[in-house]
């Protein structure tokens, strides 16, 4: 409020109301994560209907988007949609056929992970996954590069994943990383009561980049 004079020569006395201190601007506790995958490793071996124990190897590539709540500094839940895509090959038989396997697989799985710094741009993190999967197969036999048959089935299993990995941040808002991990479903097809089909698990390198909104 502004004291106007009343005659020449008084002074101007200005009265300011407090001003309120204005509380600093919240972070977001939500990140979303695009992540491309690598899987390698041999699914179980056991005597199917059909592959007899030959399988030789398993490999895939895959991407991921991942949503995570921070609920402190240290600790997130996240939620996890997947997709793979690539295939097992099987050794030849005594009868000189091999077979050859793909496999498109898509999984959804909640998780927990822990984070630490180590630096004020560089931490590390370790978390755990569990869901459930889809995985569909697709095996051709051959004999003599000639093909004899082939056979389209689709499963639903648990799905599952364990990780450690370090970050990056360039930025407030922007993030990089990489992890290995280890995961795998159990969405293995039988045909008339007998699993055929291996299931899926193995060593997997998983990098991308995250996005604080």
């Amino acid at each position: 409020m502004l004291a106007l004079p009343t005659f020449a020569g008084q002074k101007v006395i200005v009265n300011q109301a407090p001003v309120a201190p204005v509380a600093p601007a919240v972070a977001s506790p939500w990140s979303i994560e695009l992540a491309t995958t690598y899987t390698w490793g041999v699914p179980d071996i056991y005597n199917g209907a059909w592959n007899n124990g030959h399988c030789k190897e398993i490999k895939s590539i895959g991407a991921d988007i991942t949503g995570v709540y921070a609920i402190d500094e240290h600790q997130a839940v996240t939620l996890r949609f997947g997709y793979t895509w690539g295939g097992e090959k099987w050794a030849a038989d005594e009868e000189g056929s091999w077979n050859k396997t793909r496999i498109h697989t898509f999984s959804l799985m909640p998780g927990y992970r822990y984070t630490d710094a180590i630096t004020d741009q560089l931490s590390w993190f370790v978390g755990a996954n569990i869901g459930i999967a889809n995985a569909s197969y697709k095996d051709s036999t051959y004999y003599e590069k000639e093909r004899l048959g082939s056979d389209h089935k689709a499963a639903w299993g648990f799905a599952y994943s364990a990780e450690v990995g370090l970050r990056y941040e360039l930025t407030e808002s922007l993030d990089v990383f990489c992890a290995y991990q280890y995961g795998g479903n159990t969405a293995s097809p039988k045909i008339e009561g007998v699993r055929v089909f291996h299931r899926q698990h193995g060593h997997q390198a998983r990098v991308g980049v995250g996005i604080k909104f």
